[in-house]
């Protein structure tokens, strides 16, 4: 049997130098680099995932974004239109305030997916420093608002990284799940609709039926 895959897209979105890309990399080649090309507009990364449902693999798509202001216009609208799983990725308070003036916003107005997930990083713990309490209250209360994951972690020495990658393995298989199930009800759904067509137009051919007789017998 052809085995089944599922394509989840993952796209990046938060200010420019928060580590976005030194995320991607690190869950896909667990590599780290101090610097990268600045991204332009999207860069694509696609890594397949085997599911434990038979006969499905799932394929993150990561769609890494620019988070300069300058280069929002370049960002396809089609990539944020699509993407399930949102990664809102900070490094400071400056960056986390980026994500809620400007891209949770800029993301809500575009999608085209009811029930997208959304991982809330911030990204750079090594150097919180006496940000850390302060950061991490606004985070999880920013994270309660928009009713996202959230979590701490360092792309550059891989601390807590394992946990990003099984967060959003996590939510790439409750979107499956949850589009599943939604086929399934309207499967059942329409399953149901023709039982009913059936039905009545048993019960109106039986009322015809008995009309004929009916008049038959006067």
């Amino acid at each position: 049997m052809e085995t089944k895959k599922f394509p989840i897209n993952v796209i990046t979105l938060g200010a420019s130098g928060v580590g976005k890309t030194s995320i991607i990399m690190r869950i896909k080649d667990g590599t780290f680099e101090d610097e990268y090309n600045v991204t332009i507009g999207v860069e694509f990364f696609s890594i397949e995932r085997d599911y434990e449902k038979k006969n499905m693999k799932y394929l993150l798509n990561f769609y890494d974004t620019n988070g300069m202001e300058s280069m929002q216009s370049l960002i396809p609208v089609q990539y944020i239109r699509d993407s399930h799983v949102v990664l809102l990725v900070f490094s400071n308070i400056e960056t986390l305030d980026d994500l809620k003036n400007r891209w949770v916003n800029y993301y809500k107005e575009n999608t085209n997916i009811d029930n997208a997930k959304f991982i809330l990083i911030g990204n750079k713990s090594d150097t919180f420093g006496n940000q850390r309490e302060e950061l991490l209250r606004q985070g999880n209360r920013f994270a309660d608002e928009i009713d996202a994951l959230f979590m701490t972690c360092s792309a550059k020495n891989a601390d807590n990284m394992d946990n990003v990658e099984r967060y959003i393995e996590r939510e790439a298989k409750r979107y499956i799940n949850e589009c599943q199930e939604k086929k399934k009800n309207i499967k059942n759904n329409d399953k149901s609709v023709k039982l009913n067509k059936k039905k009545n137009h048993q019960n109106n051919e039986g009322k015809k039926k008995e009309s004929k007789e009916s008049s038959k017998c006067c």
